[in-house]
């Protein structure tokens, strides 16, 4: 049995759909058709910064959850100096470092075995703290600090928690078992408030392992693990759905009676597509990689899970621990052999990944978790051990986000990157508005884009869900900007006049409607962490909200003679801001964010109509849809323009 870090427990509680949304706002005659984007699977794998590289220690990550492409929570456990204590590290879109982890009066052996984040202000990890009797661990991030939750049950009975998923800060599933050996399976709900037990049995025996859970709304989940049938000495895959009021085993079926099979790890992408993985083990070692499919059947027929034929075979035996699927024909597992090993889903086929590995011949290298937040791009983490100690391994299938949109007054949505970044998923283009649009928004993940016009009304494409609008509702003055949420759960719409409107998770902080301006707000730009947000005038003055509390004022052209009016604002993951001017030139605040160029002094066909920010760089747009890259040397990847080619409206805003 392998240990508690190498349960490959569930961490991508936002396994997302690709599925089209409902289309909202006011101010609208028809509504948009939806493209469903290329199918592309995560590739080109690459080793992640980690500054927790401590030697002559075990350190090693077992599960990872993503809210956006710059913030990430993986959790494990370290041996320090003779004793394990909890290891959670934050990814910051740069670099892994470690967060403060919660210790356990009079504990010392501490293990997380799984992680599931919802928002940058609410993650769930779980595991259990191995005393003479293992008793299951909860601990939650509140967007500060992380604490350690009460669990139930408490008895001597050793008692493990393994997967944790969560569809919102009131929603959560936690599974793991009860028994050192195994013995009924173990499920506890978060309600918002309180966790509620409930122990699982096997139909003809109580001999079960949970691992993983994957939940997709507060009535679907799925776990998934292994049990031994009465009259047999040999394991089988067990799963398990939750209806949103009780839990129907089901056995997916197995093609040999002398071979062991393991479920590891599930993901769902939606409530009619799950695929769980593991191995096959002969004599006690893994064989083969092992994985099941369920199409939806809710009866607990044998016929609801498919076996996965198709997993590639590998030299001396592998195993899958984890898996994260964005769609029903996108799906990435984890695992490993003598080393990483990952593979893919793309609708048809499964693939072999080139995953980096060890340091050296002599290490062993493997991976324990996996989240995907679109196709295209994921994170895995696990250690890399080299004799008698091991250090924490993160990896990634570009997770930076690449490629930009640009999007036209009426609505017409261009987009622009490779390898299934900033896929086209419908515009307004060719339907008839009640007002320009002004605004484009990208979700957080890439997969999906909010627009919005000068009246309020708001056009959702993609996984960009509709939270409400102004259309048809009286404005003092039009609408200028929107911005989303950190989480992609929420917008702010915010008016000329520094009038804010809030949607969704998007909380009102305050603004400058009914306050005198110099100038009108030209924009809108939330903080990192979604706690707050900056409004831009046309003469570089900036206000902060909240007042109290808020994000701090770092400077602002308010007070300077410009050449051109300020068009747009982005804020930096440290927090720095950027404004660009409409002849493309840059200010930026504190003095210390790097300027990377502009164009204030290049003689221009059209002005520019806003910037936005990547982890090396930045794109200008200007509203002949020009795209100005920089810094031009070494920065970020240029994926083409509409600068020269004609356009049916000027364009009015850039996004990536």
């Amino acid at each position: 049995m392998r240990s508690l870090l190498r349960f490959g427990a569930l961490g991508c509680a936002l396994a997302l759909s690709a599925l089209p949304l409902a289309i909202g706002g006011g101010s609208v005659a028809g509504a948009a058709n939806y493209s469903s984007p290329a199918t592309v699977s995560a590739s080109n794998w690459s080793t992640m910064p980690n500054t927790n590289n401590t030697a002559n220690q075990t350190n090693g990550m077992a599960s990872v959850s993503c809210v956006t492409s710059d913030w990430c929570v993986a959790v494990g456990n370290g041996d320090k100096v003779g004793s394990d204590a909890a290891n959670i590290e934050l990814w910051n879109g740069s670099t892994w470092s470690p967060m403060t982890a919660p210790t356990v009066p009079g504990e010392t052996d501490i293990y997380l075995a799984s992680v599931s984040c919802v928002t940058t202000s609410f993650c769930v990890a779980v595991g259990a703290v191995d005393t003479t009797s293992s008793a299951p661990l909860i601990e939650q991030w509140n967007g500060t600090t992380w604490s350690v939750i009460q669990s139930n049950p408490s008895s001597s009975t050793p008692t493990f928690l393994s997967g944790v998923s969560c569809t919102s800060s009131s929603f959560c599933m936690a599974v793991g078992w009860v028994g050192a050996a195994g013995g009924s399976g173990l499920v506890e709900q978060w309600n918002g408030s309180t966790w509620t037990a409930t122990t699982i049995t096997a139909q003809f025996n109580n001999n079960i392992h949970v691992f993983a859970v994957s939940c997709t709304t507060p009535s679907f989940c799925m776990f998934a693990g292994d049990t031994i049938l009465s009259g047999s000495s040999n394991t089988v895959p067990f799963t398990n759905f939750w209806n949103g009021s009780t839990w129907t085993g089901t056995y997916p079926p197995t093609s040999s009676k002398t071979i062991d099979y393991h479920l590891y790890g599930v993901s769902c992408a939606g409530t009619n597509f799950c695929t769980a993985v593991g191995d096959a083990q002969t004599g006690g070692q893994p064989s083969a990689m092992y994985g099941q499919t369920w199409n939806g059947d809710e009866t607990g027929d044998l016929s609801a899970w498919t076996t996965v034929t198709d997993l590639p075979a590998v030299s001396g035996g592998a195993g899958l621990d984890d898996i994260s699927c964005f769609s029903a024909t996108s799906c990435t597992a984890v695992g490993d052999t003598q080393n990483t090993l990952a593979v893919t889903w793309n609708g048809a086929s499964w693939a072999l990944q080139i995953t980096p590995t060890g340091a050296s011949a002599s290490t062993q290298s493997a991976l324990y978790g996996v989240d995907c937040l679109t196709d295209w791009a994921c994170v895995a983490v696990g250690d890399s051990a080299n004799g008698a100690s091991s250090l924490p391994l993160e990896v990634s299938a570009p997770i930076a986000r690449s490629g930009y949109y640009f999007v036209g007054s009426d609505g017409g949505v261009y987009n622009y990157g490779t390898g299934g970044s900033a896929p086209f998923l419908g515009s307004m283009g060719g339907t008839k508005l009640n007002s320009p649009i002004v605004g484009m928004a990208t979700m957080p993940a890439g997969d999906g884009y909010d627009l919005v016009a000068a009246d309020g009304g708001v056009f959702n494409f993609g996984s960009a869900q509709f939270y409400g609008s102004m259309g048809g509702k009286p404005l003092n003055k039009p609408i200028v900007g929107i911005a989303v949420t950190p989480d992609g759960g929420g917008y702010w719409l915010v008016a000329s006049d520094g009038g804010i409107f809030a949607y969704g998770d998007a909380q009102f902080y305050g603004s400058m409607g009914g306050k005198p301006l110099n100038k009108p707000i030209v924009g809108i730009a939330p903080t990192p962490n979604g706690n707050g947000y900056y409004e831009v005038a046309s003469d570089g003055g900036v206000f902060t909200f909240p007042t109290v509390g808020g994000p701090p004022f770092l400077g602002s052209a308010g007070s300077l003679t410009l050449n051109k009016p300020v068009v747009g604002m982005a804020v930096a993951s440290n927090g720095g801001y950027y404004m660009v001017a409409s002849d493309g030139g840059i200010f930026s605040y504190p003095g210390t964010e790097p300027f990377y160029g502009s164009t204030g002094s290049i003689k221009l066909n059209k002005p520019i109509v806003g910037l936005d920010l990547v982890n090396n760089g930045y794109y200008l747009g200007a509203a002949d849809g020009g795209v100005f890259a920089f810094p031009s040397t070494n920065g970020p990847t240029f994926f083409g323009s509409r600068g020269g080619q004609p356009i049916n409206a000027p364009v009015v805003a850039i996004s990536g």
